[in-house]
């Protein structure tokens, strides 16, 4: 990749996109490789820039940033705004995609008015929010309250940045969250978390004389976010494979696993997954057939939102690999198809919200033993302990051990929050008509910030971002214009309340 030719094109791209400064940020942010825990070259664009600005810029000793920006206009004596984003992006490509996220930058392409990256994910998950900081640190805005641009690390895979954020570095009692995905929605809660990893040892034997390696894959699915876009049905491709080797061994097809990979992020649900077995040769003469009517009653599963995705299958006749024994095969398979995935219950307080869910999202398996990382949701405390529960109990069930780890907490709805009110009243003035205010099924960071500033009043927003967390993600280019909008008029308004 030429990664000069690639910058240029991005800049010459988002020349034309408005607010200027806001988009010139973003394509900076493009430019530079931030995934999770590698988001040094951000943080040096970030240190420096506030150095141009004659800001104060401070580094926590887990790698968050804080810069301190003046108030301005009326806004000078105003109580402090913190405005928040994370620094890191979801690193998801297509199959056929050479991108490397830890050297490339994001190759951009404009649809419309619509933005989206060539291949892999876009970032605009967070680094919009993260360009709108910095262009109102920069003076987009002409009043402002003094504020505290806090840039965390790690949101994506662990949340470690707001978890061990030092506090002493914010006085700040109002914050307003920039990690929101739908224009027009004010969030006041969201779901807490936590990822099960479960492991187990894997014995390997000889490849057997008159079998033959067969490779089946799941093959272009949607994936999407495992929170926002858990209640479309989209398909996860680690289930509806191993629905196919289990239909397989009930059709009369035996078989021993060689390899199972799937998914890549535990947040992410799985677009992609292959399998490769040994089979008897006179076996494998079925499996196309029997493939292909599998396909048919798969596709009926998620008929109302899935595209054109395959089901493929190859035979490498000189392929002589050690196998996974039989059984622990069939037990590995059955708790991929029976393990929590996907929605399990919505909420009884605000109609179409999803309570809890969960995701299966990787598993890789190696040379002696394999590993599946499941992520669960829920805006219930009581069911975010039972979920890994019910996975350990499972795993131990089908021989394998499984742990919980990297939870974090929910963001309780506030409804007498004074940043709700001023939030809503600012929506009203500027479109004619109320905002949705609501929770989402989703980990912002917001739950832990909270118990690090718990006398902190929370609002997050932000623009229609699609499709986060897969290849596919998009962010609508007039609607960042409108929440640009909307942060100049809540700090506006925040400069007298």
């Amino acid at each position: 990749m030429n990664h000069s030719h690639v910058i240029e094109r991005n800049q010459s791209l988002l020349s034309g996109c408005e607010p200027q400064v806001v988009w010139r940020h973003f394509g900076e942010l493009a430019a530079r490789p931030r995934p999770s825990g590698e988001e040094e070259a951000v943080r040096t664009y970030i240190v420096g820039w506030a150095e141009d600005h004659g800001l104060k810029c401070y580094r926590d000793d887990i790698g968050n940033l804080i810069v301190k920006v003046p108030g301005r206009g009326r806004g000078v004596d105003a109580e402090t705004v913190i405005i928040q984003g994370h620094l890191d992006m979801v690193t998801e490509k297509n199959s056929d995609s050479e991108h490397c996220f830890e050297t490339d930058p994001i190759a951009l392409r404009l649809d419309g008015d619509r933005l989206l990256a060539s291949g892999t994910t876009l970032g605009a998950d967070n680094g919009v929010g993260v360009a709108i900081a910095l262009a109102a640190g920069e003076g987009l805005f002409a009043d402002h309250p003094p504020l505290e641009l806090l840039f965390t690390i790690d949101e994506e895979t662990g949340m470690s940045g707001a978890r061990e954020l030092d506090g002493r570095y914010l006085s700040g009692k109002r914050l307003i969250n920039l990690d929101a995905e739908e224009e027009g929605i004010l969030y006041v809660g969201c779901a807490g978390g936590a990822d099960s990893v479960v492991t187990g040892a894997l014995a390997r034997e000889p490849a057997r004389a008159g079998e033959l390696t067969v490779e089946i894959r799941v093959r272009g699915l949607k994936g999407g976010h495992s929170g926002l876009d858990i209640q479309r049905n989209r398909g996860n491709a680690i289930r509806l494979l191993s629905r196919a080797l289990l239909r397989l061994e009930r059709d009369g097809v035996a078989w021993r696993l060689v390899e199972l990979q799937g998914g890549s992020k535990r947040n992410a649900i799985p677009r992609e997954a292959t399998a490769r077995l040994r089979v008897r040769g006179e076996m494998a003469a079925r499996v196309p057939g029997l493939l292909t009517g599998y396909l048919g009653e798969l596709k009926r599963l998620h008929a109302d939102s899935e595209g054109d995705w395959s089901l493929e299958f190859e035979v490498d006749a000189s392929d002589q690999s050690e196998t996974v024994d039989a059984d622990t095969s069939r037990r590995l398979i059955s708790l991929l198809y029976t393990a929590p995935n996907g929605v399990l219950t919505m909420s009884s307080a605000i109609p179409g919200l999803v309570e809890s869910s969960c995701n299966l999202g990787v598993v890789t398996m190696g040379a002696s033993s394999v590993e599946v990382i499941l992520c669960s949701r829920s805006s219930n405390d009581a069911a975010l302990e039972l979920i890994p529960d019910q996975i350990a109990a499972l795993s131990h069930a089908f021989g394998f051990v499984a742990r919980k780890q990297a939870s974090y907490p929910g963001w309780q709805p506030d409804m007498s929050s004074t940043m709700l009110d001023i939030s809503r009243e600012v929506f009203e003035q500027l479109h004619d008509q109320p905002p949705e205010v609501t929770a989402i099924h989703a980990g912002l960071e917001c739950g832990l910030l909270k118990k690090i500033l718990p006398d902190c009043d929370v609002i997050s927003f932000g623009p229609d971002i699609n499709h986060a967390h897969s290849p596919d993600e998009e962010v609508s280019v007039p609607s960042v214009g409108v929440v640009v909008g909307q942060v100049e008029a809540l700090l506006l308004a925040l400069c007298t309340r």
